[in-house]
């Protein structure tokens, strides 16, 4: 029986110390430092604890093991009410009179004068917050923590390799998290210290309370009871935070008993093993190691704890067979820890909220390998939809494209049976009404057939299965055919005869055309255009089309900006760039105002970007005005109505779809796939059949012809086989393709069933007659 988060933060702890400054209640009305005692003290007043107090330290602890006494503190520390003129001037210390915690830990040679210090440093949060203060005011800027400071105390603790001192680490680290959740810190911003401080730990997920449960779900807890300015400001410090790649590096070499050595820069992206959980063919961005390293290497911690979490209740050997091997199941959030797995992935959610707006490492680093390995989409998606209940897709920032892809074709499945049993059921009252829905089109007037016959549907006709007949031909649609109908049509569709679209001549991306009155039949093709993206979404079709990524930011709502202009016209992107390079002089010459013009079907039109641009000259002051102005007039004012129309059409499809979720990047993957044409992958996965083996000669054959194909072959033998020349999102190898024998050696053409992924392979006898027949099929693949 699992627990909420609520009560696992109310659940009373076992494990208490009490705070510092509860020695003397009076010092806690006189002065902060007595709860806020910072171990990092100027070398004048430091007074070191000999091994037989330290000793006395340990005798002293409670039987929970952790309660330094009073008389040791007062030892080890100045006193917690001296003046505020000894306090100024502790304060204008210069840096190198004071001693670092982490020195002042590592030059005690005995345990128990180490832990003694430990009890010190770790009494309570704000203690700890205090113990490792930024001197350096560059770094302080950005950082109160003296992050290197803390790593060279856990590089020390964990070098030293006793287990008892590790214990006693686990043992008062645990503590202060119980602190953290029971009795918030009174200075917020010391709580903060304390969570970088704690999130540094190289075992800090794995530290358990006696009773089993883990302590980090407790530290996020930590974190999402902070208010929101001060999450924001923790994910500055996660982000600027320098000498975490440094800590990593001295943990590693800690944990093999290497001594320990200067510590070197950061300052290559290899310093950085990405671990479990997170993709490996993440880029940098173009970040700098140091801007970059930090907020990565926070990222793998919370990341870590989710992937050992799933892989734990993935590896279940419930159904094991007799070798003992485990064997892996697929899982479900509600399976999992349900009281602890949410906190972290919401405290991984603030992070990826953060990394949205200031893009410090690619979005794919999110990505859970093992969550998407072993997500139980069928269980999930109906989960997501039920009120109040836990699903790994409430989180989307965790799943791949594949996994999204999956998602939003399991959700259709749902839909269609929904409609399928629905339209059974309104059969026995209001008379037979058809399952599916069914579009007969011609050849030789696709958009038009298919435009009327759209508009005559109703909301949840669309919903249906889609079943494509081509008027004249015979046959039944199981795939292969609707396949061939959408590339067909968007064909047409994106074609310069209709006026809706133009390609760029650089870029090849297609953009709206401008147009200041559209017709009522432009903007009805808009939105059937619309549409028809929405339909090959929820059937699973893939389509040839080219649209930038700007259309999918403005579908999903995203605001698009300068960038996104380089991808639509590259030519007017480079020109807008030149302008900010130009003088004052040079501008004047131009002679330029805030107006623009445009070619409107064959008609030159002007648009005034700003009122009375027309009289509003382009200067050094204003130019980032134009700019601005000139890219929203590319994106937005000049195909309002067309894009209002195109969502609409897009929207009444997708709307309630998990396409919501995604990203525009995502999404395009989505429409048109990938663009690897990896035959390799296609071949590791392809299935035999009729006789047929991987061995078999002409199989050989048939991949030696393959492999010596042009891309633009190879798109053409997928197109044979599967009405579609595009590749699935993940690669060819999620591709399902079968290779059948369709008899002996003959002058026969190859054929194939592309509803089912099947080409039917005569068993040819030479490597020469083989090509020669597939190049002939592949050519004249287009048609019934």
């Amino acid at each position: 029986m699992t627990e909420s988060p609520e009560a696992s933060r109310k659940r009373p702890r076992t494990d208490r110390r009490p705070r510092y400054s509860e020695a003397s209640t009076s010092a806690r009305g006189m002065t902060t430092r007595s709860r806020s005692q910072s171990i990092a003290q100027p070398a004048s007043h430091l007074q070191f604890t000999s091994g037989a107090s330290a000793s006395g330290h340990r005798a002293a602890r409670t039987s929970a093991g952790r309660m330094p006494t009073k008389g040791s503190l007062e030892d080890i520390t100045t006193d917690s009410e001296a003046s505020e003129t000894e306090d100024v001037e502790e304060k204008e210390s210069s840096q190198s009179d004071v001693v670092l915690t982490s020195k002042l830990i590592g030059e005690l040679a005995n345990d128990a004068d180490i832990t003694a210090k430990l009890e010190l440093v770790f009494s309570d949060p704000c203690t700890l917050a205090r113990s490792f203060p930024q001197l350096d005011p560059v770094l302080a800027a950005k950082c109160p923590v003296d992050v290197s400071d803390v790593c060279k105390m856990y590089t020390f603790l964990f070098a030293r390799a006793s287990d008892e001192l590790l214990e006693d680490l686990r043992s008062l680290t645990i503590s202060t998290i119980s602190m953290m959740d029971s009795d918030p810190c009174d200075e917020h911003d010391n709580q903060m210290n304390a969570i970088l401080i704690l999130l540094l730990n190289p075992k800090i997920i794995e530290y358990a309370h006696e009773y089993g449960a883990f302590a980090f779900p407790e530290l996020c807890s930590a974190i999402l009871a902070l208010t929101p300015t001060q999450r924001v400001v923790l994910m500055q410090y996660f982000a600027s935070a320098g000498g975490a790649v440094i800590c990593e590096r001295r943990a590693a070499s800690a944990s093999s008993s290497a001594p320990v050595t200067a510590m070197p820069p950061a300052n290559a992206a290899s310093v950085l093993p990405l671990g479990s959980g997170v993709s490996a063919d993440v880029e940098l961005a173009g970040a700098s190691s140091e801007d970059i390293a930090p907020f990565w290497r926070y990222i793998r911690i919370f990341q870590s704890y989710i992937t050992r979490e799933t892989n734990r209740v993935a590896r279940r050997a419930t159904n094991a067979p007799a070798s003992g091997e485990a064997v892996l199941q697929k899982v479900g959030l509600h399976l999992l820890n349900t009281c602890s797995l949410p906190v972290v992935a919401q405290c991984l959610a603030l992070m990826n909220s953060y990394n949205n707006t200031h893009k410090l490492v690619p979005y794919s680093a999110f990505y859970n390998d093992a969550v998407n390995e072993h997500i139980d989409i069928k269980e999930d998606v109906p989960r997501f939809r039920m009120p109040e209940s836990v699903s790994f897709c409430s989180y989307p920032f965790l799943l791949s494209p594949t996994t999204k892809s999956e998602i939003i074709k399991n959700e259709s499945i749902i839909l269609m049976r929904t409609e399928l049993q629905d339209s059974f059921f309104r059969a026995m009252f209001s008379g037979v009404t058809c399952p599916y829905l069914v579009l007969e089109v011609r050849r030789d007037s696709l958009v038009r057939d298919t435009l009327y016959q759209l508009d005559l549907k109703l909301s949840q006709d669309l919903r249906k299965q889609l079943k494509v007949r081509f008027v004249g031909e015979e046959g039944v649609d199981e795939g292969g055919v609707q396949k061939e109908f959408f590339q067909l049509i968007v064909r047409d569709v994106f074609s310069s005869k209709y006026g809706i679209f133009k390609a760029n001549d650089e870029s090849q991306y297609h953009w709206f055309i401008p147009q200041a009155n559209p017709t009522p039949d432009a903007l009805e093709e808009m939105r059937l255009t619309g549409q028809l993206i929405g339909l090959a979404v929820y059937n699973a079709v893939i389509l040839d089309i080219h649209l930038p990524p700007a259309l999918y930011k403005k579908l999903l709502g995203i605001q698009v900006d300068r960038d996104d202009l380089k991808e639509v016209d590259p030519a007017l992107y480079h020109g807008l760039t030149q302008l900010m390079l130009l003088s004052a002089e040079e501008l004047e010459y131009l002679e330029r105002t805030f107006e623009v013009e445009y070619d409107d079907m064959g008609q030159l039109r002007t648009h005034e970007l700003i009122p009375n641009g027309a009289h509003t000259t382009l200067t050094v002051d204003n130019r980032e005005m134009f700019i601005d102005k000139y890219v929203d007039f590319v994106f937005n004012s000049s195909c309002a109505r067309q894009f209002t129309e195109f969502k609409a059409g897009f929207d009444r499809i997708c709307s309630m779809s998990y396409v919501r979720f995604m990203r525009p990047q995502e999404l395009e993957l989505l429409v048109c796939g990938c663009s690897d044409l990896d035959f390799g992958a296609l071949e590791g996965s392809t299935i035999y059949d009729g006789g047929y083996s991987k061995d078999a000669r002409v199989i050989q054959h048939f991949w030696k012809v393959v492999g010596d194909f042009s891309d633009e072959l190879k798109r053409k033998l997928l197109f044979f086989a599967t009405s579609s020349d595009r590749v699935p999102i993940g690669g060819l190898s999620k591709l399902h393709f079968v290779i059948a024998k369709n008899g002996g050696d003959s002058d026969r053409l190859p054929t194939s069933h592309t509803c089912f992924n099947v080409l039917l392979l005569p068993e040819y006898s030479t490597i020469d007659k083989l090509r020669e027949r597939l190049l002939t099929a592949i050519h004249n693949s287009e048609g019934f």
